[in-house]
């Protein structure tokens, strides 16, 4: 079942028709669609960045905490590798 394209724009609780849009004003409305709907997109790609920058941030200072936990064991069992 296809939806079907409104035939007015409402504005500020007026209603106007799109059959008497200028090619102008159809121009414009196209672009403002289009802006929302790339803004759209742009915003659920920043969600999967922020998503993967906080995975990747957690994962490394897991990482550093274990290797630093395994340094303080190392050396509270009396092997000193450092030295």
């Amino acid at each position: 079942m296809s939806e079907e394209q409104p035939k007015t724009l409402n504005v500020d609780g007026v209603e106007y028709p799109l059959s008497e849009f200028s090619d102008q004003e159809r121009y414009m409305l196209n672009q403002v669609q289009d802006l929302t709907s790339r803004a759209g997109n742009l915003k659920f790609q920043l969600d999967q960045i922020d998503v993967a920058r906080d995975f990747f941030t957690q994962t490394l200072i897991s990482s550093l905490q274990k290797t630093e936990a395994e340094e303080v064991e190392k050396n509270v069992a009396g092997i000193d590798i450092a030295n």
